[in-house]
């Protein structure tokens, strides 16, 4: 588990700096903004989400191996032509051998996943310190008695805007954190409906049918079947 503890950046020195010194103007925060490059270096991607959603999608095609009509239409009359709902009908009976498998592939990507979740944790509570220190910084340049020269005076402002204007940046870059955190929560959530909901219940419905031909069990099966294939858009469409 990653350590929450909020991290230790430099804080600005006392007095902040010689605002007549045009050296020390031009160089006011690089420490800071050394010390904040290196702590949110941006972790290496998984690609965990992505593999969800295709699991699930090959768990969508798994459940349609017995639904050659809705493959035939899935192809378009144009793909009928090609041969390609032959071979979706080839790929979907082959997955729907291997189910337990995609499953279990699933399953692993929502671990690492889940991962994932705590290093967005991190990171956010690492930008969040960031964009604190630099309007630590910048608030105590602008506490500076304004310089009597005027290109010292315009040379200070200019760094104290470049470096509320990272702040700014770095509280976009808070914003998507959030919602990267709240996407990949939100796919775990729909996975874990599939996979503990749903899907038993088509299975249900499934082997009724093969006992008794009925048709309010064939429907509750499709209505099983359909809900899953909702599920698995919805989680496609949270990564466009």
């Amino acid at each position: 588990m990653p350590d929450p503890t909020p991290p230790l950046l430099p804080a600005p020195p006392q007095p902040a700096l010689q605002a007549d010194d045009a050296l020390a103007v031009a160089g006011y925060g690089a420490p800071l903004l050394l010390a904040v490059e290196r702590l949110l270096a941006a972790p290496a991607a998984t690609g965990a989400a992505q593999r969800l959603v295709a699991e699930m999608d090959n768990i969508r095609l798994a459940m349609s191996a017995r639904d050659a009509r809705q493959i035939r239409r899935s192809a378009g009359l144009f793909g009928r032509l090609l041969g390609r709902d032959v071979e979706a009908q080839l790929q979907a009976e082959q997955l729907a051998r291997q189910l337990d498998i995609c499953l279990l592939r699933a399953d692993g990507s929502v671990q690492a996943l889940q991962q994932e979740l705590a290093q967005h944790l991190l990171q956010l509570a690492h930008v969040e310190a960031a964009v604190a220190a630099i309007d630590d910084w910048a608030a105590a340049g602008e506490a500076v008695p304004a310089p009597a020269d005027a290109l010292a005076r315009a040379a200070l402002q200019r760094r104290l805007q470049h470096l509320r204007g990272l702040a700014r940046l770095r509280q976009t870059e808070a914003a998507q954190l959030h919602l990267l955190h709240a996407q990949a929560v939100e796919l775990i959530e729909r996975y874990q409906r599939i996979r503990d909901v749903l899907l038993p219940l088509w299975r249900q419905q499934l082997l009724a049918t093969q006992a008794a031909r009925m048709p309010a069990t064939l429907a509750q099966a499709a209505d099983a079947q359909a809900r899953i294939l909702d599920e698995v858009t919805a989680m496609q469409a949270r990564l466009r």
